[in-house]
């Protein structure tokens, strides 16, 4: 009996050609695949083609409410594509048009869909559904944001942050403080943009977790200067003397954009001889940002500090009006980089001045 290592000719004939056969089935299978695509990616433009003017229909008053009849009638098969138009018409508006898009959402049953979808096995329907409840700025929603922001998977707890900073309820507050500790810097970036949404009503929650969480005065100070927390002066002067810089450097940089008053002038100018570079810097810019002309002969001197605080100190003296100009003038006249500085500035105010 002969067998195959006697003909090996024969067997790597037939070996070729199965393999051409295999290719030959791989190409006409990738072949059919990109035709099936195509023709979806043609399908989904006719259809988008069809039901843009409907949607674009709901940015204005007057027709809103025969376009989501229209939209009703729709089949159930095409909600997919209505959804995504939706969702792109919400990340471009703000005000009563969101109002009216997330109504017809609810009116198609999109709402239901989406908050049934926090729930799903696989985590990129769970991101998705936050994300367009987010932007829906949905209400009902809110506590199944809130359970989101503890999923396993970091897409959809950031998409719960995302938001529940769109909602900006005070509800969400202790919520999205607790999650502070426990997640990752850039993570942590989104909590803060969130809590900074919710506005002046989130103060009493910060001078609460303040004083759990001391280690997170500084990001706490930045937020409160944010929202422009002027029920948070006290706290604030207070950590103006904190024992870590970067704590005294937040709460100067807040105290500057809350507005600095007579007694805050006084922990500005304090502020001025603190030994971290930071920390002058903010007050430098507190005194700037004031109004207040007298804060001039104490600023003046640190166009000759260290380069940050020396470049607050210049661009505050620009913005203090004849004195602070006197000043710059001044040392505009001599050598350094203070000198240089000073001309910087008053070439800027020659240059608004002509722009004006």
């Amino acid at each position: 009996m002969t067998g195959w290592l006697d003909r090996p000719g024969e067997f790597v004939a037939i070996a070729l050609a199965g393999l051409a056969v295999t290719l030959l089935v791989a190409l006409l299978g990738l072949v059919l695949w990109r035709v099936v695509d195509e023709l979806r990616f043609l399908r989904r433009q006719r259809l988008i083609a069809r039901y843009r003017p409907q949607i674009d229909a709901l940015l204005t008053s007057t027709s809103a409410p025969d376009a989501v009849e229209r939209l009703v009638r729709a089949p159930r098969r095409h909600h997919r594509i209505l959804a995504d138009l939706i969702l792109a018409a919400l990340r471009l508006t703000t005000g009563a048009i969101v109002d009216r898009l997330r109504e017809a959402a609810g009116t198609l049953g999109l709402v239901v869909r989406w908050k049934k979808s926090l729930h799903d096995h696989r985590w990129w329907v769970r991101a998705g559904a936050a994300r367009a409840l987010g932007l829906a700025r949905e209400p009902s929603s809110l506590d199944g944001l809130l359970g989101a922001l503890d999923d396993a998977h970091e897409e959809v707890r950031a998409a719960a942050v995302d938001a529940l900073g769109r909602l900006g309820a005070v509800r969400s507050g202790p919520a999205l403080l607790a999650q502070l500790p426990n997640e990752t810097r850039h993570q942590r970036v989104r909590l803060v943009e969130a809590i900074r949404s919710i506005g002046p009503p989130v103060v009493p929650l910060l001078l609460a977790h303040a004083r759990q969480q001391p280690s997170d005065a500084a990001m706490l100070a930045d937020i409160l200067g944010v929202v422009g927390a002027s029920d948070a002066v006290a706290t604030l002067l207070e950590w103006s003397g904190d024992t870590h810089p970067a704590v005294r450097a937040a709460a100067l940089r807040a105290l500057g954009s809350i507005g600095v008053d007579d007694r805050t002038f006084f922990y500005a100018l304090r502020g001025l001889e603190d030994p971290d570079p930071d920390v002058r810097s903010m007050a430098a810019r507190a005194l700037g940002r004031s109004g207040r002309q007298e804060g001039v002969p104490y600023l003046a001197p640190h166009l000759d500090d260290e380069w940050i605080v020396a470049a607050h100190t210049a661009t505050g003296l620009r913005r203090l009006g004849t004195p602070g100009t006197a000043a710059l003038e001044m040392r505009a006249g001599s050598e350094g980089r203070g000198a240089d500085l000073a001309r910087q500035m008053l070439w800027e105010l020659t240059f608004l001045k002509i722009g004006a």
